[in-house]
């Protein structure tokens, strides 16, 4: 079964700083003064640091065995994709960090940290009508966070969001919302949505509409870059043999955490019963 990851770990902030440092997060407050040629405006105090984000050491590995009768048949090829499928299980296991995170000995993702607070509900019907998505959701949003992006499953897009119908139901998904949708592209499906892009994101990251439970998130509406992943981004490559099972042991070995800078502009959208 083919599956895709790695479109939402691209998106988001790649740092690399000291472990156990806590980062400032810092609101900017001030006014504006008009003065004379005799006046100055009065001192301000630029802001105040009252949040912090504190990264940890969390290691995560990647094992990958392979048989001495096979290292022998087809060396060669095993050694060229043996990176290529520790990278896929690494983009993977940061998608779903990412959104879903405990933060236990791995990053926090963002369905975890109490400090994104923001839900829209929609019921089934809400969800498939571009007027709820104007009232219910747009409506809610400060201007400072409107151009943001949006999280779905491939199967939330193609039951609901394709699928936005008038009276006569005749589509009107393009026209009312600005629909796109590339899930023909194999390594980044995409789209847009009211002019704001879509991140396509397997069912085990985000679930779909239709399986979801009441009060599950079924999308995200964030600004990337507001989400750190903390890493120097070394991966620390081993290989051994086994002698008891016969075995090449591969690992890779790396250093990661990832948490939410600022969750103000970061919208769960919940399913809502009817």
């Amino acid at each position: 079964i083919r599956v895709v990851y790695g479109q939402v770990y691209d998106k988001v902030r790649k740092m690399n700083i000291k472990g156990g440092v806590k980062v400032p997060i810092a609101e900017l407050q001030a006014s504006f003064k008009w003065v004379t040629e005799s006046t100055v405006a009065p001192r301000e105090d630029g802001g105040k640091i009252d949040e912090y984000v504190e990264f940890s050491y969390n290691m995560a590995e990647i094992r990958v065995s392979q048989t001495l009768l096979s290292s022998i048949v087809s060396l060669d090829i095993f050694e060229r994709e043996i990176v290529n499928v520790m990278v896929i299980a690494y983009r993977k296991a940061m998608d779903i960090a990412i959104i879903r995170g405990t933060g236990v000995g791995q990053p926090l993702g963002i369905l975890n940290d109490p400090r994104v607070t923001n839900v829209i509900e929609m019921t089934e019907d809400e969800i498939n009508d571009w007027t709820a998505w104007r009232k219910n959701f747009f409506a809610k949003l400060p201007l400072g966070y409107r151009a943001g992006e949006f999280i779905f499953s491939m199967a939330t897009v193609d039951a609901y969001l394709e699928t936005m119908a008038d009276n006569n139901n005749n589509p009107i998904f393009r026209q009312a919302t600005g629909l796109e949708v590339n899930d023909g592209d194999a390594t980044n499906p995409n789209g847009r949505f009211f002019g704001r892009n879509i991140t396509i994101v397997e069912p085990d990251v985000l679930p779909d509409f239709d399986s979801a439970e009441a009060g599950d998130v079924v999308g995200i509406f964030w600004q990337p870059n507001e989400y750190a992943i903390n890493t120097n981004l070394e991966f620390g490559m081993k290989r051994w043999l086994d002698e008891d099972r016969n075995e090449w042991v591969n690992k890779m070995l790396t250093i990661v955490d990832g948490k939410v800078l600022n969750p103000k502009g970061i919208y769960l959208i919940k399913k809502k019963a009817n």
